[in-house]
């Protein structure tokens, strides 16, 4: 469905040079969003690759690489989006990838900080949370409270609390598949408040005037 990064507004002074450092041929493509807030729009960059290919690999913690290979399970559908990711947070931006599979039953959600990986989340064929305090999380079952302690401690701290957890109980009453409701939980703390529902945000996305930045 859809594979983006996002960065705040506010971060996006460094994201020519990070695309310069992550990406080789093809096009950055970015598109800007604001959301209406009582004190100030929330804005966010979405960006992704149309035919930029990542300089080098991905650097994935031990565990979840070992945990890729035992389950078969890509723990990110390309290389571009998280490489992009490490050189925007090294550069000081905060970074958010996040992936939706068809029909959002599928989802991952991975957070950068000072050029790493602070957290990570997925549901998919398997499903695994890691942060590097806990480590490998057990699987959850798909209540609030549990999908909530999948965030990590690191990205509650950067991007906040959680709060959130009635707007994932919201999402599970209606019945909303659980790789939905890790996204609507990761926009939820970047934008600071309530995001529109997940095939609501990718509409917004498409129809968003977008840049392109040449690789």
């Amino acid at each position: 469905m859809f594979a983006w990064l996002v960065i705040r507004e506010d971060n996006t002074d460094v994201l020519a040079a990070a695309i310069a450092k992550a990406w080789s041929g093809g096009d950055a493509v970015i598109a800007r969003l604001a959301f209406p807030a009582r004190k100030a729009p929330r804005q966010i960059a979405v960006v992704w690759a149309d035919r930029a290919r990542a300089t080098r690999a991905a650097r994935w913690p031990d565990l979840l690489d070992d945990w890729k290979d035992i389950y078969e399970e890509a723990l990110f559908p390309s290389a571009e989006l998280p490489v992009l990711a490490e050189e925007l947070s090294g550069l000081g931006a905060p970074t958010l990838c996040a992936h939706a599979g068809p029909g959002l039953v599928a989802g991952t959600v991975a957070w950068y900080e000072q050029g790493a990986l602070i957290g990570y989340e997925h549901v998919g064929g398997a499903s695994v949370s890691w942060d590097p305090d806990e480590g490998l999380g057990r699987p959850f079952d798909g209540t609030a409270a549990s999908i909530a302690a999948l965030g990590g401690k690191r990205v509650a701290k950067l991007f906040g609390s959680d709060r959130d957890v009635n707007v994932l109980d919201r999402a599970l009453a209606a019945n909303r598949a659980v790789g939905n409701v890790l996204l609507t939980r990761a926009f939820y703390r970047i934008l600071d408040q309530d995001p529109p529902a997940m095939d609501e945000l990718a509409g917004l996305v498409a129809k968003a005037a977008t840049t392109r930045v040449r690789c």
